[in-house]
């Protein structure tokens, strides 16, 4: 960021007092040096100290801005009443010099905003009555007249006396948009509407250090105070010379005597070179902080040179090991460090090496992660999303989501020319863009469908592995791309859904079309080059009014969509995924949708009731949904769009969870701004399977087996993995205590469910509701018993044998009653230490628990399957669980004798 530029040292032509904008000269001809605005628009313009100076630094830049300064020329409560010399005054300098390019309007703001189309002006300046009302009607009434590239300045922000109130809009307005604060001559604020700025203004308005910039907001408001001061000093010469001409010229009129009169003309003069003097001293400070400036400068480039030469020495890479091996300690701390040590030696020495090398595999991804992840919190505020013209819903999504999240958000369709100078970018499509964010900044949204492997070049696939974090709307692509080395836990399954009040949304980012097509009956959109689709779209247009478009985007193809009664979605491939980003578009807009079966079907089982669905290729079925949408009666029209309502809103809570899920995992958000995001997306039942959809094989191999009622919920991500595990089982916790349910099973995705599982399932219901009140926790199995638990009571019913114990230490089936789930509730994720706030240490410390399991245990867990939090083969527990059991049948058989074992 460098503000030592010729324009900042801009000598005004034109000075006039009372001047307390002089100050802020210099930054006003520096900004239009940088954002060359092609409208600039100045609101009280008065004596045209500010103005002209933004006329002249146009003039000097040799800029091609139309200039507007708007003002009654007449006073108002702050400036107080004047005549008509200060118009004819400034007219009379401004005319010959700069009539070209600038005219006065003489006429109130409200009255000069028809003259302005809606997003026409780059610069606003507001200097008008400074009462909190007038100014922010003035910023409110103005505000859609601004473009992408609208930068607004308030004066006065740093007068708190009588009635100002600019201060106060400017604390409202500071915090939703980037900014910066002049304090100098009563305080200029500098805010940024528009979406795209020049490289310069971002980097000044951020909040965030940068590293990379050198000058920072102190050293901006430092040199920019400096340079000020001098015209302040020059306005107060002016002032005073002013004053002294006046008493000449009014001698008669003061009645003074001689010597009062000279010696109050020699207090002006010594006035005068008392300011001369402290003049020449801000001359003499600038070229200091200029040769300081240089100084810093110069060591900054040494500095980084020598960080190069260091990265690319012998030394550093043979010493790479040392240097992990200390940053595990310093995170981990020196205990954990060696507990790990010894856990690596035992499978050494037991000969596991499989799964020493999978544990160590899983260490050394938790550092990468932890690595990347080492963000400061809030750090992540202004957020673009890059994405095709075709892929323009999707991008609306993601900001729609960021907004409720309190992240500015940027919708884009190019790369920025100024750089990538956000926080971070969303890329939808990032195959499609020619240049694209760095990878630790850039996170990939992939929507190819992976049936056809055409885009998944070796360069695609870079792309997405040196990505912060890669999305994909489907579970099948999932899989594919693990196939291809981008896996868990650098993936996310973020599945697109609609907007509800979509056609509110997109009227307030102004997307919404002006008026309508001509109607037809059916639509498609999209690409007709597929044998398969031109024969499907030639049976369709024989019987009723086809309409095909391609190649429109935005409010064209709303406009296209709104004026067809049916959209039909046809599969451009055999065996294609759905195409759900169609499908969601037009749902959220309203329109039936007609659509092919999908290969993935079973994932859109919500969709069900909202979409007309028909076997791939089948000609006759697909004729008669049309007809059928087409002959619905008003009250089965009114029943179907209540349908399409109720599955945007489902859809939209879905990915916004998922969206939030990611963010959380990447800590852009922390568990209580997560769990607030979606506290009001109900759970899918009190009987959940918790699953990783990144970990593909253990979802797919609990799906192929789950049991009835059991739906599957996307647990929580973190890293460590661990951490994420405890989260997923709060949250599931608070949900249901919220809704009040008496009790919620949950199981893990790696559970067996042995041959008898159903009978005796039916045999712990019933015992557990004979019970009610009487336990804490049911647990299916029992992992660890831990040598000090006690035995509280022994039960047979229906061929098992009940066992009440104090402690437990296992999490792969487990039912909770409410008083367990309040302590799942309270568990604490400040509290990092793996050793005893593990989900299952934590419950297992809880004093007094009331802990029933069955004898056999209910059931047993696949021993083939990788653990998603430990990176080993879960059969490391085989015995551990058998152990378990034969302690435990020890401890019944002690009880029942009238021994506590």
């Amino acid at each position: 960021m460098n503000f030592i530029t010729s324009a900042a040292l801009l000598e005004p032509q034109h000075f006039s007092v009372p001047a307390p904008w002089a100050g802020h000269i210099p930054f006003g001809s520096w900004l239009v040096a940088v954002q060359k605005p092609e409208t600039l628009v100045e609101l009280g313009a008065y004596s045209g100290i500010s103005y002209m100076a933004f006329c002249q630094a146009i003039q000097e830049q040799g800029l091609h801005t139309k200039a507007y300064a708007v003002d009654t020329w007449q006073g108002d409560a702050h400036a107080g009443a004047y005549g008509e010399t200060i118009y004819q005054t400034l007219q009379r300098v401004h005319d010959p010099r700069y009539a070209a390019f600038s005219t006065l309007l003489r006429m109130t703001f409200d009255e000069a905003l028809p003259q302005f189309a809606n997003g026409s002006v780059d610069l606003l300046h507001i200097d008008g009555l400074h009462t909190y009302e007038a100014v922010r009607h003035d910023f409110e009434t103005w505000l859609p007249k601004l473009s992408q590239r609208g930068v607004v300045l308030f004066h006065d922000t740093n007068v708190f006396r009588d009635d100002f109130g600019v201060h106060r809009l400017w604390a409202e307005l500071s915090a939703q948009y980037p900014s910066i604060e002049f304090k100098h001559s009563n305080g200029l604020g500098v805010l940024l509407v528009g979406r795209r700025q020049p490289v310069e203004l971002l980097q000044l308005c951020s909040q965030v250090a940068n590293p990379d910039i050198s000058l920072t907001q102190g050293d901006a408001r430092r040199f920019f105070s400096i340079l000020g001061a001098r015209l302040e000093q020059r306005a107060e010469v002016l002032m005073l010379q002013n004053q002294l001409r006046d008493a000449g010229e009014r001698e008669t009129m003061l009645e003074q005597s001689g010597q009062q009169r000279h010696l109050w003309i020699e207090n002006l003069d010594q006035q005068i070179l008392a300011l001369q003097r402290r003049n020449a001293q801000v001359e003499q400070t600038i070229g200091q902080v200029n040769q300081q400036l240089s100084d810093v400068n110069r060591q900054l480039a040494a500095e980084k040179a020598l960080v190069q030469e260091i990265y690319a020495s012998r030394s550093w890479r043979i010493t790479a090991g040392l240097r992990t091996a200390g940053q595990l300690a310093r995170r981990w701390g020196v205990g954990t460090l060696l507990r790990r040590a010894r856990k690596a030696a035992g499978y050494a020495v037991r000969g596991e090496w499989r799964a020493l090398a999978g544990r160590v595999t899983a260490l050394r991804r938790e550092a990468a992660m932890a690595q990347q992840l080492n963000i400061a919190p809030g750090s992540i505020r202004h957020v673009g999303v890059m994405a095709t013209h075709h892929t323009l819903f999707v991008a609306h999504l993601v900001a729609h989501a960021l907004h409720k999240a309190g992240f500015a958000a940027d919708v884009m369709t190019e790369p920025p020319k100024e750089g990538f100078v956000l926080d971070a970018y969303f890329v939808v499509c990032p195959q499609m863009f020619k240049r694209l964010p760095p990878g630790e900044k850039r996170i990939a949204f992939q929507m190819e469908q992976s049936v056809s492997s055409r885009w998944f070049t070796p360069g695609y696939l870079n792309t997405l592995e040196n990505s912060l974090a890669v999305l994909d709307y489907a579970q099948t692509n999932l899989q594919f791309l693990e196939e291809r080395g981008i896996a868990y836990p650098h993936t996310f399954l973020v599945p697109v859904g609609g907007v509800a009040g979509y056609g509110e949304y997109l009227r307030h980012n102004n997307l919404h079309p002006q008026g309508l097509d001509a109607p037809c009956d059916v639509l498609f959109y999209g690409d007709v080059n597929a044998p398969r689709r031109q024969q499907l779209l030639a049976a369709i247009g024989e019987r009723y009014q086809l309409r095909i478009v391609g190649n429109l985007f935005g409010p064209e193809l709303h406009r296209a969509m709104a004026s067809a009664r049916v959209v039909v979605n046809l599969h451009y491939y055999e065996g294609a995924l759905l195409e759900t980003t169609r499908i969601h578009e037009c749902l959220s807009l309203g329109v039936p949708v007609v659509s092919e079966t999908s290969a993935d079907q079973s994932e859109h089982v919500a969709l069900e009731d909202a979409v007309r669905f028909v076997p791939v290729g089948n000609v006759s079925a697909l004729l008669q949904a049309i007809g059928d949408v087409l002959g619905a009666s008003p009250q089965q029209s009114a029943a179907a769009q209540a349908a399409r309502e109720a599955a945007v809103a489902a859809s939209q809570a879905r990915f916004e969870f998922m969206l939030y899920r990611m963010l959380l995992a990447r800590r852009w958000l922390d568990y209580p701004q997560f769990q607030a995001l979606t506290s009001t997306t109900p759970l899918p039942g009190p009987h959940l399977a918790l699953s990783l959809p990144e970990t593909t094989t253990r979802r797919a191999m609990f799906v192929s087996h789950r049991a009835p009622g059991v739906q599957v919920f996307d647990g929580l991500r973190y890293s460590p993995g661990w951490t994420g595990c405890a989260l997923s089982y709060k949250y599931l916790a608070q949900q249901a205590l919220a809704a009040q349910w008496p009790q919620l099973e949950v199981m893990e995705d790696d559970v067996l469910f042995l041959p008898d599982y159903a009978e005796h399932k039916a045999v712990v219901d019933a015992y557990l509701a004979q019970h009610s009140g009487q336990w804490d926790v049911f647990v299916g199995l029992v992992a660890i018993m831990h040598p000090d638990t006690r035995v509280l009571g022994v039960e047979r019913q229906g061929g098992l044998v009940f066992v009440t114990i104090d402690r437990m230490m296992s999490m792969v089936h487990n039912t909770y009653a409410p008083t367990a789930l309040r302590l799942l509730a309270q568990w604490d994720e400040t509290h990092a230490d793996p050793e005893t706030n593990t989900i299952d240490r934590y419950l297992q410390t809880q004093q007094q628990l009331r802990v029933v399991t069955t004898l056999p245990f209910l059931v047993g867990h696949h021993e083939e399957l990788h653990s998603s939090l430990w990176g080993i083969e879960n059969s490391h527990y085989a015995e551990i669980i058998a152990a378990a059991q034969a302690t435990l049948e020890a401890k019944v058989q002690a009880f029942e004798q009238g021994v506590q074992a």
